[in-house]
């Protein structure tokens, strides 16, 4: 009894002081990947996703958000896309733009007691050990010409001037400099207010096209066309907007990554007979948004491509079997590159490829096989989580294990950090692991997460959890809570910094 109490005591003050990490790691099972982007987006505009009912009681919209981010992180998920301004509209409280009408029914309405969604969110999902992105709509304004539901402080009463309507919405006219300008302040205040690992914009830069119509900047192309075909001056704005903002991001925050996703198809062969896809889209990224992703790739002014390649594996018109080898062998090196899945259409497309839930697992399967591509994410969140098929326990079949993102490029080499592991202890919540690193380094210089492996003698480790991100502590432990008593185990503890590198150095005691 004596020796019980003393081991008892002993372990209290081992503890005292240390950071707890969240248990029941997701485990079992093989070949997965140790390192993939596992990500999801979650949309607002039209509550697709997120809200799934538009309020302003605070404790709903958390109660949804975790009850989402739960589910996601079951189905293997290690990032989310939240889009954070869906039109010229906000889920955070800013100077530049009203609360979104989608968040709580009226547009410019606050959430009560001056909740802050965003700020929510990114805290609840780096507890999990989940990255979170803002996803920007830069140049959509409203869904609809309905001048009436706009709040005071809306773009539409200030600078009508820089509002152009086509196809029923209404958009900003990305040639006009006071338009970059105003976007760059956009994208300056989620940069400082908010502890976001990345910015992301989707396909939507010059509106899809409706056919006969021209969008209606042709004012400002006179303005500022300067002798350039108005095709080659729109792909020119573009370009130089997506430029801007990476310098932005990385001058404010280097470790925080910008990409965006394109449109599956860059262009036809028919469009292009050297570049192009063998494909036969009906629109293409380059020629119908302006989008010129390998332009971007060239000039380095995005971090990843995550092209949206929403079509079955054999699709005649345009395959994903073919188009992930275009991209995979068409984007230069530099930025990685990801692949968008349309899980809106498992189960319920007319495409007969679809039926069910096998589709998605063959794309995976086939992603992994390439060197280039270094994970997938899922259009949506609903899809995703609600599809009646069971696409998400599907997923965790998938996932079956854990995975880290992928290592980042840096602007200088990690800095390795000795992490003193102790002994592992038995005890009756589980096998008990503690670490620690020298109080002497300073607290900015601390590994922003850990990884966790284990494994049996003789056998090779597997990735058992990661700790949440940004707790900046000295000492951690964390309780294996489904180690067989009795079994022998080994564990690694790796530190790792914002870009995902390794800083393993380990001092065992």
């Amino acid at each position: 009894m004596e020796d019980k109490s003393r081991s008892l005591a002993l372990l209290l003050i081992l503890l005292l002081g240390t950071c707890v990490s969240a248990q029941h790691a997701i485990i079992s099972g093989e070949n997965a990947p140790e390192r993939e982007l596992r990500g999801v987006w979650m949309a607002t505009v039209l509550n697709i996703d997120y809200p799934q009912n538009p309020t302003t009681d605070a404790a709903t919209l958390q109660a949804d958000f975790r009850s989402q981010l739960y589910r996601l992180r079951q189905a293997g998920m290690n990032a989310i896309f939240v889009q954070v301004r869906p039109a010229a509209d906000a889920l955070y409280p800013s100077v530049h733009a009203p609360w979104s009408e989608w968040l709580t029914g009226v547009q410019g309405r606050a959430p009560v007691s001056n909740f802050d969604p965003l700020a929510y969110m990114i805290e609840t999902a780096h507890a999990q050990g989940i990255e979170l992105h803002a996803w920007i709509n830069p140049y959509r304004v409203a869904m609809t010409l309905d001048s009436t539901r706009f709040a005071a402080n809306h773009l539409y009463h200030r600078h009508r001037d820089w509002i152009r309507s086509y196809g029923g919405r209404r958009y900003l006219d990305p040639g006009l400099p006071a338009v970059r300008a105003h976007l760059g302040e956009v994208i300056d205040e989620l940069i400082t207010k908010y502890d976001l690992d990345g910015i992301h914009f989707d396909d939507y830069f010059y509106p899809y096209p409706v056919p006969g119509v021209d969008f209606p900047d042709q004012q400002t192309y006179r303005t500022y066309g300067y002798g350039r075909s108005l095709a080659d001056w729109r792909r020119d704005n573009v370009n130089t907007f997506i430029a801007e903002t990476h310098r932005r991001i990385k001058a404010a925050k280097p470790w925080m990554y910008f990409g965006v996703s394109p449109f599956g198809v860059w262009r036809n062969q028919a469009q292009d007979p050297v570049n192009g896809s063998p494909t036969n889209a009906g629109a293409t990224s380059y020629d119908g948004l302006y989008g010129d992703a390998l332009a971007w790739a060239r000039a380095g002014t995005v971090d990843y491509l995550l092209p949206q390649i929403y079509w079955s594996m054999d699709h005649p018109a345009a395959s994903y079997r073919t188009l992930v080898s275009w991209w995979t062998t068409h984007v230069p090196p530099g930025p990685d590159l990801y692949i968008g899945h349309a899980a809106y259409k498992a189960g319920t497309d007319p495409d007969p490829a679809w039926t069910g839930t096998e589709e998605l697992p063959r794309q995976v399967a086939h992603l992994r096989q390439l060197p280039r591509p270094k994970g997938s994410v899922f259009f949506s969140s609903k899809s995703l989580l609600n599809n009646p098929a069971g696409l998400a326990q599907r997923l965790t079949q998938l996932y079956t294990t854990p995975a880290l993102l992928p290592a980042r490029r840096a602007p200088g080499s990690a800095t390795p950090v000795a992490v003193r592991v102790f002994k592992p202890k038995a005890t009756e919540q589980g096998t008990l692991l503690v670490w620690e690193m020298d109080e002497q380094i300073p607290k900015a210089q601390l590994p922003h997460y850990f990884a966790i492996y284990r494994s049996r003698p003789g056998q090779t480790a597997t990735l058992l959890h990661r700790t949440p991100y940004g707790q900046a502590c000295y000492r951690y432990h964390y309780f294996d809570d489904r180690a067989q008593t009795g079994m022998e185990y080994q564990y690694r503890v790796v530190p790792l910094d914002r870009y995902h590198r390794s800083l393993e150095t380990v001092v065992a005691r």
